[in-house]
């Protein structure tokens, strides 16, 4: 996670002070929890009263940006996405996310199995009255009947199968769009993939910003 500070910087909360430049310092997170800061200005960057170039601190560290604009490195990040207690708690909730777009794609092709299933029951049944009727004496002389009868419920499931399917592709596309849209990185807002969110937090590291949730 690497974020610019000044008054057109990336923090959390708006510099107007005409001493701060428009991007005045650097604020990099390291893999301990300290952060590193790196003056970028001519007007100078002070970490306990001594002008820096380039300094580890921590969340709680009071800097100095130019001659007297003073805050915390917790006050800069808090809201900009970069604080982490902040940011790692909106990446979490992008487990309630996935974990319901896995389950209503899986109830989608349930139904779907489900359909398919009922659509071939009245084949089968045919099957077995056909096989009943040339097995058991007397019943050969009704089985056009019974054909008859068995076509039109294999008929009959296929409408209602065509019918209850048809609206699984669109189902499906729309339930990938908003998961699409849902499912993104915190900090820089693209999509993450259709990739766990385990596996994702084992990572830890977002393919585009490569900024840290963890």
């Amino acid at each position: 996670m690497e974020i610019i500070v000044g008054r057109e910087g990336q923090q959390g909360i708006k510099i107007s002070d005409s001493t701060v430049s428009r991007k005045h310092c650097k604020i990099t997170k390291n893999s301990d929890g300290t952060y590193t800061i790196e003056n970028l200005s001519k007007n100078g960057t002070y970490v306990n009263g001594q002008k820096i170039i380039k300094t580890n601190v921590t969340a709680d560290t009071e800097i100095q940006l130019g001659p007297v604009f003073r805050i915390t490195v917790k006050q800069l990040l808090a809201g900009s996405g970069g604080y982490p207690e902040d940011f790692i708690a909106k990446f979490r909730k992008l487990e309630e996310v996935y974990d319901k777009y896995s389950n209503d794609k899986i109830a989608i092709q349930k139904q779907a199995a489900k359909i398919n299933f009922y659509r071939m029951l009245p084949m089968a049944l045919l099957s077995l009255i056909t096989l009943g009727s040339l097995a058991i004496p007397g019943l050969g002389s009704i089985s056009p009947f019974i054909g008859l009868i068995g076509g039109g419920l294999v008929l009959y499931s296929l409408v209602k199968f065509y019918s209850s399917n048809t609206g699984n592709p669109e189902k499906i596309e729309a339930l990938n769009k908003q998961f699409m849209i849902d499912y993104v990185c915190p900090k820089c807002g693209n999509f993450l993939g259709f990739i766990p969110h385990k596996t994702l937090a084992n990572k830890s590291t977002c393919n585009y910003c490569k900024c840290k949730w963890s």
